[in-house]
């Protein structure tokens, strides 16, 4: 049997693809499993024990690339086609795979509309992203069995160049891990909360070192208030992004891809959630991981991703989490 798994973006959401990627490899464990997804993340995936290959779309391609790629998809005859995008660039891939089973992701997008204009919660209580992921195979599935945890691989090599790195920056034992960026700055927690987090984790003889991309400007403002942190912001690749956070005692973010990575590399998060929630598809998902949220206003979550503004003067499910809620979320976490 062959299988080809859509999925082009993003981090968090390739990453949580791994959890219904592991049910098909369980279910057909001597199938032929590929996963195609955009070259900016498919390094991502690289290694990954129930992928067989990493199928590659180049950001820039455009219809007639893309309907290329579906015509040569067709000649691998590939007998399932499991497509958890389903925005247009899969639309037109299916299309041309005229030869193959074709399961497809019903978002929920109608609950979602409810949820953020009418703020009517249509989800169940035991909605999640990963079971809506199953949902498209779910016939297909063994349904007695649990649903698997997210996965990476990482070779002993990589984490080993991240320690031996670590070390040239003086960081000799424990670690945590903050990102404190995220792609829409409406996810993004303040200056002063992260400082408190950071003085937290040193009272109790973690070192600190802060992830993101070059374009996390909170990562500049809190080096420089926090000098003794060690600051990578900008300077690693994902996989030594993902190296550095495999090995941290714990991570420490908003609802963003690489605090996903972590549960998927078995490192437990504290997750600090706003305008996201459960369902938008935030939210950890290790039970031993802990998501910071004000529960009680009316007005969140707004957006699927957090990218919609803010329509108060002050964003208030950001701005108003307690730093001591946060500490006591990583004192809990420690404790497991």
């Amino acid at each position: 049997m062959k299988i080809l798994i859509l999925k082009f973006s993003s981090i968090g959401d390739i990453i949580l693809s791994t959890s219904p990627l592991a049910s098909l490899r369980k279910c057909f464990p001597e199938a032929r499993i590929d996963f195609f997804t955009m070259n900016d993340y498919s390094s991502i995936l690289e290694g990954h024990p129930y992928i067989n290959e990493i199928l590659i779309l180049e950001r820039a391609a455009g219809f007639v690339q893309i309907k290329r790629a579906g015509k040569y998809l067709n000649t691998m005859n590939y007998d399932l086609v499991v497509d958890l995008h389903n925005t247009l660039r899969s639309k037109i891939i299916r299309k041309e795979m005229k030869n193959s089973e074709k399961r497809i992701l019903k978002k929920p997008r109608w609950k979602r509309f409810q949820l953020f204009q009418f703020h009517i919660n249509r989800f169940s209580d035991t909605f999640s992203q990963l079971s809506l992921l199953h949902e498209p195979m779910i016939d297909l599935l063994d349904t007695a069995a649990s649903i698997p945890k997210t996965s990476l691989f990482l070779s002993e090599s990589e984490k080993q160049i991240a320690l031996d790195q670590l070390k040239e920056m003086s960081i000799f034992g424990d670690y945590g891990v903050i990102i404190p960026g995220a792609a829409w700055k409406q996810k993004i927690w303040n200056c002063q909360g992260y400082t408190e987090v950071i003085k937290e984790l040193e009272s109790i003889n973690l070192h600190v070192v802060l992830i993101g991309s070059s374009s996390d400007i909170i990562c500049n403002e809190l080096s420089e208030i926090n000098p003794q942190v060690v600051d990578l912001h900008g300077k690693t690749n994902l996989r030594e992004t993902l190296a550095f956070i495999s090995q941290a005692k714990l991570v420490i973010g908003s609802d963003t891809g690489f605090v996903h990575g972590a549960e998927a590399l078995g490192v437990p998060v504290v997750m600090i959630m706003g305008p996201t929630s459960v369902e938008t598809g935030g939210g950890p998902n290790l039970p031993e991981s802990i998501i910071v949220e004000r529960e009680d206003l009316w007005c969140r979550p707004c957006s699927q991703n957090g990218r919609k503004p803010c329509y108060r003067d002050e964003q208030v499910c950001m701005n108003s989490i307690n730093p001591g809620t946060v500490k006591t979320a990583i004192q809990k976490v420690l404790e497991v």
